[in-house]
């Protein structure tokens, strides 16, 4: 009998395997190409090359030795991540992990390898073939023992010689293999009829001669362990109307994990001046050497005049715009570069409830998390003169500000419905937002001097300095901040709730960080996110 194949088989299948649309026939000789996106549609909804499969394998065996995988593997029932994941690779029939048990199966893991997902479940794969005969032995071996297909059927068609796998008694092959030049067409199902289609692909009809993917790999890091190509108006990832295509770029390395996205850019490029590095002061100082999280801005404040309403969404733009309040002319424009923000774990926080909503009319963040953001004004009276103005406008948001002072300096304290929100002051030529008000009542003496030292580890500082906006989430920081966190802070039962946490966190250790960076680059927006594992 046919035994179950386990979802992350059918994962893997499901990359390797896979119907659309026809390209025009080219013969039977098939394409020429060393690159495996020449087989792969421009019109599809997505598609995903990786230029060596065994360097790629080989770089992400390294993440099953993490404490996470381990950790996640025992809940699977498994010893350890790498007998987890072994066991998966034997029920493939190849050690996707090893470029040497690629190559015994008949895979050229130089050669690269790609993907198209056409829409819903129509998708076939490309492989790089070093020896045809071990190959079709192979997935014959893999459709017999996995999907019950054990009539292998071969022919020749346009572009390549098809090999078929089906089960007895079916209408249409389960599996199929077509050979062409050094690569291998794999598709399931519907899809093994249309891949002499793809293997006959004309050149400017492939993702070879796709410009929208090409420029941007030209803008982004040489250096990939795969990317992929999501192009506009398919509706899949991308919604229609928003951009013209998104091309995505991973690198594995010894100490991180970094997922580089590069799209040009959909708006008027006034907006994206926003995104222009500009030379900014280093204000990290200032904030709590307890931030857990840190951004910093080095763009022109000015420039976000067309771009705030998107950020703070539809309900405060509109109070705002009611209000007759100039955001822009009164803030944006009187603000220097160099914006930085903090966050800290409250040490009162209480997680009884579990994960606290994000909707800020039901819950009031500052019960959980601390906020100091700093910036610095041109202007020291015309920032003055601007916070006298808010007090009134608060009202249509549902917020009351009142004028205080604190050891003699003027400060607007703000409350709302759910307690207190964020207070407010400009200290020379420096503004600051803080919550609750011993964040900014700290804060206060700070700012009439020179910044401290950076809250910012030494290791983690150029995730701040090299983007035009860029974040850092210390894991580390975050995690000692919550075992630090008394057993009363999870409720009742706290004592054996936070044991388990601290279970959870201790199987992190590896993980450092996560750094997201955005920045401009060539009228195309740029994004980064790094995950960064701890040195051993």
């Amino acid at each position: 009998m046919l035994r179950r194949a386990s979802p992350w088989l059918l994962l893997v299948l499901l990359v390797f395997a896979g119907c659309s649309r026809c390209g025009d026939k080219q013969g039977a000789q098939g394409v020429k190409t060393n690159n495996p996106a020449r087989f792969l549609p421009r019109g599809a909804q997505a598609a995903l090359v990786v230029p060596d499969l065994g360097t790629f394998g080989e770089r992400l065996a390294r993440f099953q030795n993490l404490k996470l995988a381990n950790f996640v593997a025992q809940l699977q029932n498994a010893s350890s991540a790498e007998a987890y994941v072994s066991s998966i690779m034997r029920q493939v029939g190849v050690d996707l992990r090893s470029r040497q048990a690629m190559e015994a199966a008949g895979i050229d893991p130089g050669r690269g390898a790609g993907a198209a997902l056409l829409g819903g479940s129509q998708a076939f794969s490309v492989l790089g073939v070093k020896d045809e005969k071990t190959l079709r032995e192979t997935f014959s071996k893999l459709a017999r023992d996995r999907l019950g297909a054990s009539q292998t059927a071969e022919q020749k068609v346009a572009g390549g010689t098809l090999v078929t796998f089906t089960r007895p008694g079916a209408p249409q092959p389960a599996l199929g293999l077509l050979f062409t030049g050094d690569y291998a067409l794999l598709g399931a199902g519907a899809m093994v009829s249309q891949l002499s289609g793809y293997a006959t692909l004309p050149v400017e009809k492939s993702l070879v001669e796709e410009p929208l993917l090409n420029a941007s790999l030209k803008r982004l890091p040489a250096e990939r362990d795969f990317y992929a190509f999501l192009p506009g108006g398919t509706g899949f990832l991308v919604p229609a109307g928003t951009t013209q295509a998104v091309t995505l770029a991973g690198s594995l390395g010894e100490r991180a994990v970094t997922l580089r996205m590069d799209t040009p850019w959909p708006d008027t490029q006034d907006s994206l001046a926003a995104l222009v590095p500009q030379q900014a002061t280093d204000l990290l100082g200032y904030l709590p050497e307890d931030s857990f999280l840190l951004a910093r801005y080095r763009g022109d404040p000015a420039q976000l005049g067309g771009v705030w309403p998107y950020l703070v969404g539809p309900y405060v733009t509109r109070a705002v715009q009611e209000s007759g309040f100039d955001l822009k002319g009164e803030v944006l424009d009187k603000l220097k570069p160099g914006l930085v923000a903090g966050v800290s774990l409250a040490p009162t926080a209480q997680f009884s409830a579990g994960v606290p909503s994000l909707d800020l009319r039901r819950t009031n963040p500052f019960r959980f998390v601390h906020l100091v953001v700093v910036g610095e004004g041109k202007d020291p009276g015309a920032l003055a003169s601007t916070l006298e103005k808010v007090p009134p406008i608060a009202q249509r948001f549902g917020a009351e500000v009142k004028p205080a002072d604190v050891g003699g300096q003027r400060v607007y304290l703000t409350s709302y419905r759910q307690g207190e929100g964020a207070h407010f002051a400009s200290v020379g030529d420096k503004v600051v937002l803080a919550a609750p008000q011993s964040r900014l009542e700290a804060a206060l003496p700070r700012l009439k001097g020179p910044a401290g030292t950076s809250p910012l580890a030494e290791d983690l500082r150029p995730a701040l300095q090299g983007p035009v906006l860029g974040a850092v989430l210390d894991l580390r920081r975050l995690a000692d901040a919550v075992k630090a966190l008394p057993s009363e802070a999870w409720g009742i039962g706290g004592f054996a709730i936070k044991a388990t946490t601290v279970r959870w966190l201790d199987a992190t250790d590896d993980l450092r960080a996560v750094t997201l960076g955005l920045s401009e680059k060539e009228k195309a927006l740029q994004a980064e996110l790094t995950l960064w594992l701890a040195p051993h």
